[in-house]
């Protein structure tokens, strides 16, 4: 799999790691879709909507998040879903907030990639105030 450094390029783009010290948008602009190896948090996605160029694109998760978030269905434990419910959380309030736009392409029966594509929209102070709990997000 070829990577681009031209973040329009329609091309593929291979898996990353994030150092922990890395700002998530510059690891993650290097294509057309940017898809971490490890899994994403909440503050790393938060981050990503800071910084990101309109059209650029993140898979903030993969498998089936229905059943991935369940305490019942997971295999994931509890703080590995406690985190991936914090980013699902923020990237439907982003949408909410006409922040991104989100997709989800099937992979096979039962296994999806969640992307979230970054809009021309930005938040003005305004609604920062009227959403400030839902707009802050913990480092």
């Amino acid at each position: 799999m070829q990577t681009s450094l031209n973040p329009m390029a329609a091309t593929a783009v291979a898996p990353i790691d994030l150092p922990n010290d890395l700002p998530v948008s510059l690891a993650l602009s290097v294509g057309i879709c940017a898809t971490p190896r490890r899994p994403l948090t909440e503050a790393q996605f938060c981050d990503w909507i800071a910084e990101a160029r309109v059209g650029e694109a993140l898979q903030y998760h993969e498998g089936l998040l229905l059943r991935d978030r369940s305490e019942t269905a997971s295999a994931l434990n509890a703080k590995e879903r406690a985190r991936l419910h914090a980013v699902a959380r923020r990237a439907w309030i982003a949408c909410e907030l006409g922040l991104v736009h989100l997709f989800s392409v099937k992979v096979d029966e039962g296994h999806y990639r969640y992307l979230a594509l970054r809009s021309a929209q930005t938040t003005t102070a305004r609604d920062a105030d009227r959403t400030t709990p839902v707009l802050s997000c913990a480092h």
